[in-house]
């Protein structure tokens, strides 16, 4: 049976095809790696214009969940639904093993332009805003994290009036802007601390710490990049894995 879009309801005709399309895809009706049905199917099942189906299926494949191939169609993403290792929890890639002994303060909301090379690693131009969040983690008082976000502004402007300290950024993306995350990449280094990150830590400058560069994606776009410093003289080191079931 196919599910009907309503009229009445305020939430945009596409919205609620791409809600509908999306269900699909995760309850595994339409299965990874297979082509989904044409524009023109679509356009009949749900009784709607070509533009709202070509809108809900353009969000589809920016979130990650279809991929078109050139003379062929739309296809569910196999990349989407995969087995294998993954993190368990956005947290946990903070390396808190136990987050209840550590205080979360945001000390820094705001937007900026980008500076130095990051608007080569979010790959936006350099003319594009940037919502910048700053967040400072302590055992008792002193800071043994600190995790620099960088969001693109036109992805979830909605940020700056979001409680930070009572949710994560990851669930404000997915619960209130709509953006699926559908991959992370984290990237390990030894940093030396400038003057600025030093005097948030209580060190002093150009003192080592560990830096984990995270690349949070929606598809193919970059919808969050997170610096996340680590004093070395502070907890190990803690990344757990779960196989997906």
């Amino acid at each position: 049976m196919v599910e009907l879009i309503s009229r009445d309801e305020h939430e945009k005709l596409y919205l609620q095809l791409y809600e509908i399309l999306k269900k699909k895809i995760e309850s595994h009706e339409w299965i990874a790696g297979t082509q989904i049905p044409t524009e023109e199917q679509l356009c009949n099942m749900f009784k709607v214009s070509r533009a709202t189906v070509r809108n809900a299926i353009l969000e589809l494949v920016r979130q990650g969940y279809l991929i078109r191939q050139q003379g062929k169609g739309t296809f569910v993403n196999k990349d989407y639904i995969e087995n294998g290792i993954i993190v368990t929890t956005i947290l946990k890639s903070l390396w808190v093993k136990d987050e209840n002994i550590y205080k979360k303060s945001v000390t820094t909301k705001t937007v900026m332009m980008p500076v130095d090379n990051l608007s080569n690693e979010l790959k936006i131009p350099e003319n594009k805003h940037v919502i910048y969040v700053k967040i400072s983690w302590f055992i008792e008082k002193n800071p043994s994290l600190i995790q620099e976000s960088f969001i693109p502004f036109n992805i979830c402007p909605q940020i700056l009036e979001e409680d930070l300290e009572a949710q994560s950024l990851i669930d404000i993306l997915e619960k209130k802007c709509r953006i699926k995350i559908t991959k992370i990449h984290n990237y390990l280094e030894l940093n030396l601390l400038n003057k600025e990150l030093a005097s948030s830590f209580n060190l002093p400058e150009n003192h080592p710490v560990i830096l984990m560069t995270q690349k949070v994606f929606s598809g193919d776009t970059i919808v969050l990049l997170n610096k996340i410093y680590k004093r070395e003289d502070s907890d190990k080191l803690f990344i757990t894995f779960h196989r997906k079931i």
